[in-house]
């Protein structure tokens, strides 16, 4: 198999004699700035990039594609029809693993990696690795039935198996399936407790230093259920009375959670 104008011996790709990276496939499906994403990017940060570089594979009409830094890293960005033309979608998949001859595909589009890793096995990619991130989304009936409808066909093409969980792997792959768990990982240091940014963001904010004060950080859709911590609010506020709730995201549901706090009189 050849990679740039090289060749791999096994999976190890050497130029010249010289090793040089394995080039690893990422379908993203869109990036829109989700979780998904960010857990991909802040391995791709990480990694050894001498060792391994990563290539993005995400749908044409995604919104939020790092593309700088991806290429400051060393990796690649590919855009390709979105998942919603089939046709379309897995004939520019067949013919990219043709061309690019990437040793290993990793899709993290749940139960539609179907698509691309059919596509990379028709190409002959040896390791398709399919990767459970979530399962189904509360409030997404459409969505559900179109999982549950694919989960069936979930073990016909990865060699691997990953998972962000024991549930979500046993979810799509089944419970005696044989997957590896890969926890989601952050950067600690950036989350670390700093007193001087707490001060001054809540002087930013209008928040007095004694009011108690609880964030949530995320998009506004059935799965974060945000309307619940709006209940919880409900029920803390008569005990705690100088308490706010602070959310920190956009999304569909934000207007519902709107209406519902205003409709229990602590909006």
């Amino acid at each position: 198999m050849s990679a740039d104008n090289g060749r791999y011996v096994g999976l190890a790709p050497v130029r010249d004699g010289n090793p040089v990276p394995i080039r690893v496939a990422q379908v993203m499906g869109k990036m829109l700035g989700g979780g998904v994403e960010s857990v991909v990017m802040n391995y791709y940060r990480h990694i050894d990039r001498s060792k391994v570089q990563f290539d993005f594979l995400v749908d044409a009409d995604s919104t939020r594609v790092p593309e700088e830094e991806i290429k400051a890293l060393g990796g690649r960005v590919f855009r390709i029809p979105p998942y919603q033309h089939p046709l379309r979608y897995r004939k520019e998949l067949v013919r990219l693993f043709h061309e690019e001859h990437w040793p290993i595909v990793h899709s993290h589009i749940n139960t539609l990696s179907v698509f691309p890793l059919s596509a990379a096995k028709k190409a002959g990619v040896p390791v398709r690795i399919a990767h459970s991130h979530s399962t189904m989304g509360k409030g997404e009936l459409a969505k559900n039935l179109m999982k549950l409808a694919l989960r069936p066909l979930s073990n016909l093409y990865p060699t691997e198996r990953f998972a962000c969980s024991e549930y979500a792997g046993k979810w799509l792959f089944g419970r005696n399936a044989d997957f590896t768990v890969i926890p989601n990982a952050i950067e600690l240091e950036k989350f670390r407790f700093d007193p001087i940014i707490r001060q001054e963001t809540r002087k930013e904010l209008g928040i007095a230093d004694d009011m108690f004060l609880v964030g949530h950080v995320g998009r506004f859709m059935p799965q974060k259920n945000q309307a619940f911590l709006v209940d919880v609010l409900a029920e803390l506020l008569p005990q705690k009375p100088n308490t706010m709730l602070a959310f920190v995201g956009d999304g569909p549901d934000r207007p519902d959670v709107q209406q519902h706090a205003q409709a229990l009189g602590i909006s």
